[in-house]
């Protein structure tokens, strides 16, 4: 027998996290209005669109909406578009998905006066009371009122007490209303790199104090900073500034190739975006046709895991939700474009590989899971974590190396079922069926106590669960 490269030892009773809320994705309303044409969603693509979905079971699902769009002559009109988001919230509601709603937070300050703007600020309470109260949308748990505040692209250009001031007004809205109760604050939702913006935490448990139900931060790392380790170390910072008893997600998250070591990579980046006639050359992950952004991305959620976050939602489901340098030029970040046979090429509305890696990793972590304390010695390329569902067991393990590796994996004793289904995710491994569905490629029995032998792939995803 080969020599292990690592060694993986899995403590079946220790609990580092006792109430997983489970990863996802964020999904807005499609744009539609792609300039030189108009598009509809077929009833064809909603229903492929649910099967997928259906097959991954996201657990958290982050939508957010211009309210402002809804809102005439200081009046607001929660038809006007409620039918391009209809379709989202149906899906949540009747997959009892745990949806973080919220607003983007145009119209709701102006950051060059420093004024909040009270009477939309209302009408967005309104609008939550409409989907919440009117149209029984119990799926709608938390509300993240204006995206990424500290960031100079956002309404309030990076003012925290302008953010301070309109949330807080904001949830004296939704106390007038009632809907305190059935809906919290998530916050700061801010934008972070290094560990320089830690005080919007500790400034927001604070001032928010019971208002807020959710704590939440977007990133976008470097690959660097993630393959290296040193995003744990980062993102750790941040959840150790929240308090211990409310949990925190991480409310977006995707790869940017800001670090020196990167440059490849983001060379290669802009020269696949200048060569598709449809992606933005600004906001483009281009990996995300390579098998490799599921492992990053795979590294990447361990690592939250590892830091004590409850989820991990990912930017983003489909191309077709948003653009950027102009209606045509799309930011591509999907799992497809669903809009692909309508405009954009007939290939772009298939599954791309990440899809199958972050499947893996949502219907296998479900919501109410506890996280289950995990060593690895040896390779460092070697990363991994293990939770407990009621009776039942997922192991997940990546090997982010370009080469393979074998290793030990010693699960100390458990309750319930030995035999595990074996997934792989890696290039050539995929015992794929049909348009996007995955079938293990074995099932294996794991000895408790003891060493188990397994052979992982170059840059592989493996997850042995016993969930069914």
């Amino acid at each position: 027998m080969a020599q292990a490269d690592a060694t993986v030892t899995v403590e079946g009773n220790v609990i580092t996290l006792e109430n997983y809320l489970g990863n996802g994705v964020q999904w807005d309303p499609y744009q539609l209005d792609y300039g030189e044409v108009e598009l509809e969603i077929s009833k064809a693509d909603w229903d492929k669109l649910y099967s997928r979905l259906d097959f991954m079971k996201p657990q958290v699902v982050r939508v957010m909406v211009n309210t402002t769009s809804s809102i005439t002559n200081d009046t607001l009109n929660p038809y006007k578009e409620f039918k391009d988001l209809k379709p989202l919230l149906d899906y949540c509601e009747s997959r009892s998905v745990t949806v973080t709603f919220g607003d983007w937070g145009g119209g709701m300050v102006n950051s060059k006066d420093n004024t909040i703007n009270e009477n939309n600020l209302k009408l967005a309470a309104k609008y939550l009371d409409f989907l919440v109260n009117t149209k029984n949308y119990s799926c709608i748990k938390y509300y993240n009122l204006i995206n990424e505040p500290n960031g100079f692209w956002s309404a309030t250009d990076g003012n925290y007490n302008l953010w301070k001031n309109a949330t807080q007004f904001f949830y004296k809205e939704l106390k007038e209303l009632e809907l305190d109760d059935k809906v919290k604050i998530m916050a700061p939702d801010i934008a972070i790199w290094k560990t320089d913006k830690i005080d919007w935490v500790t400034n927001s448990t604070n001032d928010l104090k019971e208002a807020v139900g959710l704590y939440d931060i977007h990133t976008y790392p470097s690959k660097i900073t993630v393959n290296s380790g040193k995003y744990e170390n980062i993102i750790r910072a941040y959840r150790e500034a929240a308090p211990e008893n409310t949990p925190m997600i991480m409310g977006e998250i995707g790869f940017k190739f800001v670090e020196p070591e990167d440059s490849v990579y983001q060379k290669e980046n802009i020269r696949r975006a200048k060569a598709k006639p449809y992606a933005s050359i600004e906001d483009s992950q281009m990996f995300v046709y390579d098998y490799g952004y599921g492992i990053d991305m795979a590294d990447a959620l361990f690592q939250t895991v590892n830091a004590g976050y409850a989820g991990c939602v990912v930017w983003m489901l489909d191309d077709a939700m948003h653009s950027k340098e102009s209606p045509n030029k799309l930011k591509v970040w999907g799992f497809w474009n669903i809009l692909g046979e309508e405009y954009f090429g007939d290939k772009e509305e298939e599954v791309r590989p990440w899809y199958y890696a972050w499947s893996l990793l949502t219907k296998y972590m479900p919501k109410g899971s506890k996280i289950l304390k995990v060593e690895t010695t040896g390779d460092p390329a070697i990363k991994a974590i293990a939770l407990k569902y009621n009776e039942s067991y997922t192991i997940a393990i990546v090997n982010i190396s370009n080469e393979n590796k074998e290793i030990n994996l010693v699960p100390s004793k458990y309750e319930g079922k030995s035999i595990f289904k074996k997934f792989d995710y890696a290039k050539g491994h995929l015992n794929k069926v049909g348009d996007y569905r995955l079938e293990p490629n074995d099932e294996i029995d794991l000895k408790y106590s003891s060493e188990n032998h397994l052979h992982l792939p170059a840059e592989s995803l493996t997850v042995l669960t016993t969930i069914k």
